[in-house]
């Protein structure tokens, strides 16, 4: 990440490590902004507010690696123009003003496509919104993959689209069916209309060409003819003087052999004007206009005109107008057997979505039960008890159509509530807090299982607690981190001393502006630090041997 001018962030860059990051800081040093500006990179909303006094916009940058982009990622984003082969650098500007852009690998994209591949890159689980499980489909997308069920899924999606198709399909041609006879009326009257013009491609171009010449006859025939009286027939024409010019160039090369060169041009010279001459006399003979052609003409190319204003701007649209009327008349003519195919595709079609989406709900509702136990269990270890985690699944019951979905029959909730007494409520009206980062925490452990490695940001997982319950919150993490790329803000030495990747978020005052600045420590740095957590203000040399004696038991 490279973040400029956010809050009391002047200039920021860290590069996180594979597998677990901690970060710590005294209160009010920055961490939570770090973790807004990666909200930001995910589709967040962005506040003025957010940039730095005195200066003109804020800016984050933050580069994903994924080994591969997944193919349905690469697909939506290779429609806008986005290549992405193993990287996705996302860049958010806000500006002073209000105004913000943002880019994906250097194309400009909207926010709402921030927040579609959001999914893909990252979560959030804490004070924000980013969180992918708090999407309305993050019931259903989490239990396919819980539950296995991500192929039929697959398979529900392909058979719902060909249901729509066909009845799409089915609605077109039954109105066409309505529409048939006035239609072929149409077509025949159009048909007949242009195949008794019986145009011919270019026609038009020919024909003005000729009523051009027809126009200018007599100019073509005076002219041709005065140049062949010019050159030939004419007593005094070019060709008899140019004949007794090169008698005396003859006579003056016999004398002087420097006029040699010049007789060998004169045949030449001679064929060419002979050529044109009798090229003249022909032209002139052969132009023949018959009586009445020009009305001929004239009454052809405004009979095309008409054609070309109602088919199409040329002759080739008139032509291709009439091909597609002859093609659309057989196919009318065909409709009624058409209908009859597609309807027992459809009936099919439905059957199969019907059965397999009726056996994914089965399916579903066992993984649902599975999920809640598991999860119920990882709860009571991240000092939950009493919490409450409840998996609906909704079903219709399949037999109306218009209920269908892509996903199947069914509607997943994901319900929790951390308090005894109140009823569990979807995670997006949960309140955000220490509680619902624990539960997430503990809802990722038993679902990492068959997911595509992310990041996962964990903010204020340590809210209300300590000891045993820091423990265990730490092991979550760690076991997290075999599968994704996990950052985590904390309070508690016990955590801190988990992952080796130890980064430090100070706050400092320069020229009189107080910045943030992250350094990932070195192992001694990092036993400082987390004895600094144990101690307070003043760290002693116990409690420096307490820190040494945490990292090496989680080591």
């Amino acid at each position: 990440m490279r973040i400029r001018n956010v809050a009391v962030i002047e200039r920021l860059e860290v590069d996180f490590e594979p597998g677990l990051n901690l970060l710590t800081g005294e209160t009010g040093a920055g961490k939570s902004i770090l973790i807004d500006a990666l909200g930001l990179v995910l589709g967040s909303r962005a506040s003025s507010d957010l940039v730095r006094t005195g200066a003109e916009s804020a800016i984050v940058e933050a580069g994903f690696e994924l080994e591969p982009v997944p193919k349905s990622l690469a697909r939506r984003l290779k429609e806008l123009g986005v290549e992405a082969e193993d990287e996705i650098v996302i860049r958010r500007e806000v500006q002073a003003s209000g105004r913000g852009k943002a880019t994906v690998n250097g194309v400009a994209a909207a926010g709402q496509l921030l927040r579609e591949i959001a999914p893909y890159l990252a979560d959030i689980h804490g004070q924000g919104e980013s969180s992918s499980l708090l999407r309305p489909d993050a019931g259903l997308e989490l239990l396919d993959r819980f539950g296995g069920t991500r192929e039929e899924r697959r398979k529900a999606r392909e058979l719902f689209r060909e249901v729509r198709r066909l009845e799409t399909e089915i609605t077109s041609v039954e109105r066409r069916a309505r529409e048939r006879d006035e239609r072929k009326r149409e077509l025949e009257a159009a048909a007949a209309e242009i195949e008794k013009a019986a145009p011919r491609a270019g026609e038009d171009e020919d024909l003005l060409a000729e009523r051009r010449l027809v126009g200018h006859a007599e100019k073509l025939r005076s002219l041709s003819e005065e140049i062949f009286r010019t050159l030939y027939e004419d007593e005094d024409s070019a060709l008899s003087r140019l004949a007794s010019a090169w008698k005396r160039v003859s006579e003056l090369a016999s004398i002087d052999p420097r006029w040699q060169s010049y007789l060998a041009d004169r045949d030449a010279l001679t064929s060419s004007l002979q050529d044109l001459a009798l090229h003249a006399r022909d032209y002139a003979r052969n132009i023949d206009v018959s009586p009445g052609r020009m009305d001929e003409l004239e009454s052809r190319l405004a009979q095309l005109e008409r054609l070309k204003r109602k088919y199409g701007g040329s002759l080739a649209e008139v032509l291709a107008k009439g091909e597609g009327a002859r093609r659309e008349i057989l196919e009318l003519e065909s409709s009624e057997d058409r209908i009859a195919e597609l309807r027992s595709l459809l009936e099919g079609a439905r059957s199969a979505y019907r059965t397999l989406a009726e056996a994914l709900s089965s399916q579903r509702r066992l993984a649902a039960k599975r999920l809640e136990k598991l999860v119920l269990k990882e709860l009571k270890d991240l000092a939950l008890e009493k919490a409450r985690f409840r998996v609906e699944v909704a079903a219709s019951d399949g037999s109306d159509p218009s209920l269908w979905r892509e996903s199947g029959l069914d509607e997943v909730d994901l319900l929790f509530t951390a308090n005894p007494g109140e009823e569990p409520r979807p995670l997006a009206k949960t309140a955000s807090g220490g509680e619902l980062a624990r539960f997430l925490l503990g809802l990722k452990a038993v679902s990492a299982k068959g997911e595509r490695a992310k990041t996962l940001v964990f903010d204020e997982v340590d809210a209300g607690i300590g000891g045993r319950v820091a423990d265990a919150v730490g092991e979550k993490l760690r076991e997290l981190a075999r599968v994704h790329q996990v950052i985590c803000v904390t309070h508690l030495p016990q955590i801190a001393s988990f992952a080796p990747a130890h980064y430090r978020i100070d706050k400092m005052e320069r020229d009189g502006r107080t910045e943030t600045r992250i350094a990932r420590l070195d192992p001694k740095a990092r036993v400082d630090e987390i004895a600094r957590m144990l101690a307070g203000a003043v760290v002693t040399e116990s409690a420096r041997e307490h820190a040494r004696q945490l990292v090496r038991d989680k080591s």
